[in-house]
């Protein structure tokens, strides 16, 4: 018979194994309490008692199960699409700054947008009052 390695016994696995027990104590809880129905229900002189009890309760465990498949599917398909539109944002940000830093045009201020006359640098050449009103 082979020799078993020793188990490295971490806080992950405590919390694991803690989390398992208690899932398979409620599950035996349920089972108990199923089987106690059924009692009941064969006692009562129910029709069929044991089968209407037992696949009620598994017809609750199977709609247990789907809805969180359903709310499991749906976290990961929205965690999916978050990711992909922020991917997008950055690829479109990424695109964006690569076009602007080929032509900027004549003023990347938006002095352009503007009626009038304005130079390279954004500043307005048009007529001024006097020649001592210089801006």
């Amino acid at each position: 018979m082979p020799t078993q390695q020793p188990i490295h016994n971490s806080r992950a696995h405590r919390w694991a194994y803690a989390c398992g027990m208690s899932v398979k104590r409620g599950y035996r809880k349920l089972k108990t309490f199923e089987s106690r129905v059924v009692g009941r229900a064969e006692t009562a002189g129910m029709p069929a008692g044991k089968f209407l009890v037992r696949g009620s309760f598994l017809t609750a465990k199977l709609a247990l199960v789907g809805g969180l498949l359903f709310i499991g599917f749906w976290l990961v398909a929205s965690v999916v699409v978050m990711i992909a539109v922020i991917a997008l944002l950055q690829f479109k940000a990424v695109f964006d700054t690569d076009l602007e830093e080929d032509n900027p045009g004549p003023d990347y201020l938006g002095a352009n947008s503007y009626l009038g006359n304005f130079d390279d640098n954004g500043h307005y050449i048009g007529h001024f009052k006097s020649s001592d009103d210089v801006r």
